[in-house]
Parts: C-alpha cells; structure tokens; sequence
C-alpha cells in the first residue's frame, strides 16, 4: 500500500482542525439565540450549522438539528421569523426587548466563550509578554537605559499585550513612560521618540550594476519622497560615487517620517525547538554558508534571502543610508550549528530548507511568557488579556469600514489556513486562535448592518425607544439586502484568500 505523504496528512489535518473550530463556534454563538429563545418561549425550527444538503438531522421534539455539508457558519430557525406576527410562540408575536435579547444572546456568548477560554490558556501557559528582543546602537532606548529581554508590562501607565499596542503610543510622538520587568524587578524608564527618516524597501529582479555609500537619487529624484511605484517598473539608484543600481519593481514599500524609540520586538532565536531531520532540539544554527546568524535581525534576513530567486535582490535604505542589501543564497546550502556544544554542519538544499524554517513551532521564541502567581491573577490577566484582545478587534473593524486594513482580513479560506498552521503549532496556540476567532464573531456581529444580529438589535432598539412598530416589509428588505452584501464581501475575501495563500 502507497504510504500517505506527509504533506496530504498535514492537509487532512488543516481540514478537520478547521471543521471542529468552525462548528465550536458556530455552536456557542447559535446556542445563545437558541436558549434566549426557548428562555421567551419562542419556537426553534432548526439548529443547523453549516449550511447545503444534511450530512447528519435528529430531531428532537420541535427542533430539527442539523450538520450540514458546507462548513462556513450556520443558524438557528425561529418560528415567525418571516416577519409572522400572527404565529403565537413566534420571534415577532414577541416584545421588542424580548427579540432584542435573543439577538443580543449569540454574541454574548461568543464573546463569553473567548473570555473563558483565556482562562485555561493564561493558567497553563502564561500571557505572551512584550519583549524587547534587541535594542539598536546609538538609539534613544540604548541612551535611557532600555536593555536587551526587558519585558515591558505597562506604557504610559497603561497595560500592554500586544506589540501594536506599544507602537501606537510610540508613534504619538511623545515621551513615552515604559514600566518593564527586569530579573524580576519593576522599573520605570521614560524615553523620547526621535524622528527616523523615510524608508523604502525594494525587492527588484533583473538587477544590473551595484551602489555603494549613500543614495543620490531614486529614478532622478531626491530620497525623501513616496515615488509610488507598481510592480513591474523599471527602477534606477544612484549612489553619491555616480554608481547605479537598475532593475524591475517586484514588490516597494515606503514608510514616511515616524518617531521611534530604536528597539526592536522579540521574535524567533536561532534555536530548533523539536527535532526535524536532520535537526535536533537544541540545536543552534549560527552559520547559512558565508552568512553568520547572530540574532532575530539575521534570522528574518536569511528568510528574505531564501524567498529571493536568481538575479533578484532585496534593499533596504533609510534617508540616503543603504542599511540592508540581500541577495539570494545558493542552491546547496552548509549549515553550521552549534549541537552539545560541538560545531557540526549539514547539507541541504535551499528548496528543503525553507519549507524546515517556515514550519510553525520549528524555532524557540524569544518572547517571554508571564504566568499567573494564583487563579484570582489567572482570571484577571485572562479578562485583561482579552479587552485588550477586543480593543485591537474593535478598531480593526472600524478601519476597515473606512476602507483601510482591507488586506489584513481574512474570509473562509484564510481562516481554514491560520486554523491549520494553528493545528501544527500545539494547543497554546490552537485555543488562543479559537479564542480570537469567537471574540471576532461576537464583535463583528454586534455590528448595527442589516442581516447581523447587531441589525436586528438595532431595529428592536427603535421600536423599545419610538414605542412603534417598524414597518416589516421595510426590516424585510433590509436585512435581505444587507444578506446580499454580505455574501458578496465573504465571496470577495474568499477570491482574495485564494489569490494570498495559493
């Protein structure tokens, strides 16, 4: 019998972990509505998740459950939910406050579900402390004394989980006042920004010439200015020697003007933290061929050097500085690490060795963990960790309306990825994915848009407020619209998953 590959397991794998994640959630957020329902006496038709043809149908008493074929989402069926107001036990025989809760009811749970779910989570494996990895020479946090592994717990006096968190008060411009935990001390440093000059980053193919020194000019233009350049264009650089660089456009980005402080955030060691052949756990790679890796900077430049191909280059440069250049690195590559204490070095292809590095879990964190001293600090941390986890949801939900953020969101397919990669990382990060994936449920569907439940707690709300009934033929077309909006938003990011991920 063929053996099964191992990336068809890993596939099977990535399905099923997202089929049990998407039905968790999909359960707690539709038992909310379909207790809230029966606590008002009003009848449920069905519980279904899922959507198409049955895969599996019990019914009991009234309620038909159901799994259905399609795994994306699901719903509860409520009887008079057709705008019926002549069905005694239906949703809209019912007082407004009365549909109001039971609509309120499915994100309350899923958001419910989150903040318990962080529990068990905080209490096994402690909060993902922000944790300086490495702080840059001749930068305002190496003049004020910030250090190398600093975990820092609050910034201007406000509890921090998250990386974004710090940059956003950062990024104010202001003195910034960081309280850190340092060899199990609490201390306070208060630095402020200096402004760092614009930055582009180029990868390019069909490169021709080199620079060296500082930049002159990009295409003829002095270094300073957003050139908003497409993939596909040609681009020249000249250095103050008059040597030029030329090459096509494969991707550019550009960062005007910013304050930062000059840190860096803890990412990745250059430790193996299980064993893939031919590593072991323990081992430390400290050479890729001629390049030596001493750090997370190093770590992320062998990462664009093996996604580079032939005749292509990475550039990084800041004001007229050439900070980073990369090319890509051989075929066959030697790599040396460091293993009980002896030097040793392995051959592999540069096509192998990628796909090793890319494996999620395959190299130890940097990030330090903080764990709860009792369960009182375990629920707290818990409930801290996920306001601020609902925040950060919050704000993203209120830039994508405006029309930013657009390519961060993620629809069916994407999820099914993360959910996979979740999978192959270990339980820490399969429950804390769970736990974000029903906070955004909650969150989203409190949303006041037709067809979600933050919809129909609106129009609950205008009624219990105007002492009226809205017009149900008006709801009707509402909500049906708003249904077709959305299924076309979930069809547009599905595309754009495809296009990302494949």
């Amino acid at each position: 019998m063929e053996k099964i590959k191992y990336a068809e397991v890993i596939s099977i794998l990535t399905f099923v972990s997202f089929v049990l994640v998407f039905m968790f959630v999909v359960v707690v957020h539709e038992f909310g509505h379909f207790l809230f329902a029966k606590i008002f006496k009003v009848g449920v038709l069905e519980f279904s998740i899922g959507f198409g043809p049955a895969l599996l149908r019990k019914k009991f008493k009234e309620t038909l459950f159901r799994i259905n074929i399609i795994p994306f989402g699901g719903y509860v069926r409520l009887k008079g939910e057709d705008f019926d107001e002549e069905v005694e036990d239906g949703l809209y025989a019912k007082p407004a406050w009365q549909r109001l809760l039971i609509a309120f009811a499915g994100p309350l749970f899923s958001i419910l579900a989150a903040y318990i779910l962080f529990i068990p989570i905080v209490t096994n494996w402690g909060v993902p402390a922000v944790t300086v990895g490495k702080v840059i020479d001749n930068s305002p946090a190496a003049e004020y004394g910030l250090k190398d592994g600093d975990v820092i717990l609050k910034v201007n006096g406000k509890r921090v989980f998250d990386s974004i968190e710090v940059s956003e008060q950062i990024s104010k411009g202001k003195v910034v006042e960081f309280q850190v935990l340092r060899d199990d001390k609490v201390i306070t440093i208060s630095i402020p920004p200096r402004i760092t000059p614009p930055e582009y980053i180029f990868v390019l193919d069909d490169v021709y010439g080199d620079i060296k020194g500082s930049l002159k000019k990009i295409n003829g233009f002095t270094p300073g200015v957003n050139l908003q350049l497409k993939n596909g264009e040609f681009i020249e650089l000249e250095d103050n020697f008059g040597n030029t660089l030329s090459g096509v456009v494969v991707s550019y980005s550009f960062v005007g003007e910013r304050p930062t402080i000059g840190f860096y955030y803890a990412g990745f060691e250059s430790v193996i933290s299980k064993d893939i052949s031919p590593f072991r756990t323990g081992d430390r790679i400290v050479k890729v061929n001629s390049m030596e890796i001493r750090d997370y900077v190093s770590l992320l430049n062998l990462v664009s050097r093996l996604g580079l191909k032939q005749n292509q280059m990475y550039i990084d440069i800041w004001g007229n500085k050439i900070k980073t250049k990369l090319l890509p690195l051989e075929d066959n590559l030697e790599i040396v690490v460091i293993r009980d204490g002896i030097e040793k070095k392995l051959n592999m292809k540069r096509e192998d060795f990628s796909k090793l590095i890319t494996t999620p879990g395959f190299f130890k964190q940097e990030q330090k963990y903080l764990k709860p001293k009792n369960l009182f600090d375990a629920v707290s941390l818990a409930i801290q960790r996920c306001n601020s986890a609902a925040k950060t949801i919050w704000k993203a939900f209120g830039k994508l309306f405006l029309g930013k953020g657009v390519n961060q969101v993620a629809g069916p397919v994407g999820i099914a990825v993360i959910v996979g990669e979740a999978a192959k990382a270990g339980w820490e990060t399969i429950l804390t994915v769970v736990a974000l994936f029903t906070l955004n449920l909650g969150i989203f569907n409190l949303l006041p848009l037709p067809a979600l439940d933050g919809g129909r707690i609106v129009f609950s709300l205008i009624e219990i407020i105007t002492r009226k009934k809205v017009n149900r033929k008006i709801e009707a077309i509402v909500h049906t619209i708003g249904f077709f909006v959305l299924m076309a938003l979930a069809f547009y990011f599905m595309f754009a998953d495809f296009t990302r991920f494949f």
